[in-house]
């Protein structure tokens, strides 16, 4: 469960992120990454689904995104401040590889295709933000659930499953809202037959009609 960006590398540079790699298990709930710390591995995400978020004030947050093998994790900060501008905690029971800075950042010195496969990662998390602040920004609150739970059917849970596994708290903090309304949005979609509930799962009943609420929205 390897990233792809290591098919870039040749058997000496594998051999020495081999050689630095610390593995560590992390049980749900647990931090793996906390935002403002001093940056000094990138991670490369094995198993499990863990979120990555902004702190906001007064406790609020905003997850960015959800990561699963075989995400790599690199942070923005590594070529500017050396710190973490965001945080990361597992969303379930995760592992996940650190490698140490100092190489990783070597390799990329010397090694411009994984470089280059680096950037365009970097470059489509951009890009994906970018969207989900439109969404975040422009669209109604079923709009705003409606393309959550078609990020995390499509990229997260796999496109052939239609059962999401999330909390309604890490639900509000994807889709900018609180709690409340995302409960009062989830039952609306239910009672429509949008979606069908239980107390730890979201189950996509028509998919074409969550895709139209998403671009209506």
């Amino acid at each position: 469960m390897r990233s792809p960006l290591f098919d870039f590398l040749n058997n000496d540079e594998l051999e020495r992120i081999s050689l630095c790699k610390k593995r560590v298990l992390f049980k749900t709930g647990e931090i793996i990454v906390k935002q403002g710390t001093p940056v000094s591995h990138v991670i490369s995400f094995t198993s499990g689904i863990a979120k990555v978020y902004i702190e906001g004030a007064n406790n609020r947050n905003l997850i960015l995104q959800l990561i699963k093998p075989t995400q790599f994790l690199g942070s923005p900060g590594i070529y500017v401040d050396s710190i973490h501008h965001f945080s990361v905690v597992a969303v379930e029971e995760s592992s996940v590889c650190f490698i140490d800075l100092d190489v990783f950042k070597n390799i990329v010195r010397t090694n411009a295709d994984f470089a280059d496969a680096f950037i365009r990662q970097l470059s489509r998390d951009g890009i994906f933000n970018y969207a989900r602040f439109i969404s975040l920004t422009q669209k109604n609150m079923h709009g705003r659930i409606a393309d959550g739970l078609l990020y995390l059917h499509k990229s997260i849970f796999n496109d052939r499953n239609f059962e999401i596994r999330i909390s309604r708290q890490d639900l509000a903090e994807m889709t900018g809202m609180s709690k409340d309304s995302v409960i009062r949005t989830l039952k609306e979609l239910d009672e429509d037959g949008v979606i069908k509930l239980s107390q730890r799962s979201i189950f996509i009943i028509d998919l074409k009609k969550l895709d139209r609420i998403c671009e209506l929205g």
